[in-house]
């Protein structure tokens, strides 16, 4: 059984409020049949900003108290004013901020990077990787930005499974630029002067590191591809 209306709805309600009584059958499953995602802020799948109160109705309301009372177009044309003050506001005070995070997420980024070193990866396709490590197994998604333990996917700040990972692909792109390198047409002269075999590898190895950081600062397709991909 199901309500015809929002009002039925909203008066069966009220009248649970009334009596204290929330074990409506007729009000559950309506509510369950809806999907649990279109009620309920716990399982919204979208986004939230900025929600400190627990009725967010109420959060909304005590942004435009003297708002409310202005015809429906010129409201909407206040509520997009205030919010977008509110992010202008929010990026020009952290514009010359040192880091784009705050202390807190720099913390806990610090302390994933830490926990992700003690993980094992293994790569399964180009990104996706099955990290393993602490009694768990997880399932990282680099591309869609997800693992399948939940913590990057709502958080949105990379897990350790996902920094374990993330390492992972940094390494083999780097190992991948020093053996692509033709390490010895730069030092060939230096090479050729030197017989002694711990200098040469000492120029080739300052060869290497050069041509690594030339090729992380160029902007070329295939490092926007295979690096950096948690930001």
């Amino acid at each position: 059984m199901s309500f015809k209306n929002k009002q039925e709805l909203d008066i069966a309600l009220k009248i649970a409020c009334v009596k204290k009584d929330f074990r409506l059958k007729k009000a559950a499953t309506h509510l369950e049949r809806v999907g649990f995602h279109r009620w309920s802020r716990a399982f919204f799948p979208g986004n939230r900003y900025n929600i400190m109160m627990t009725n967010i109705a109420e959060s909304v309301n005590s942004m435009f108290l003297d708002e409310r009372e202005y015809p429906i177009t010129a409201l909407f044309d206040a509520i997009n004013r205030r919010f977008a003050e509110k992010f202008h506001e929010r990026r020009m005070k952290f514009i010359n901020a040192p880091t784009i995070f705050v202390p807190s997420i720099e913390k806990d980024i610090a302390k994933n990077i830490i926990m992700g070193n003690k993980l094992l990866v293994h790569q399964t396709a180009k990104y996706k990787y099955i990290v393993t490590g602490q009694d768990e197994v997880a399932t990282v998604d680099l591309l869609a930005k997800s693992c399948t333990c939940k913590v990057f996917y709502i958080d949105k700040v990379p897990c350790p499974h996902a920094m374990a990972a993330d390492a992972n692909m940094r390494e083999k792109y780097l190992l991948h630029l020093l053996s692509q390198a033709r390490l010895e047409e730069g030092p060939q002269k230096d090479i050729k002067e030197s017989g002694n075999h711990f200098q040469r590898r000492k120029i080739n190895v300052l060869y290497a590191k050069e041509l690594v950081t030339r090729e992380l600062h160029a902007p070329s397709e295939m490092l926007h591809k295979n690096t950096f991909v948690l930001l």
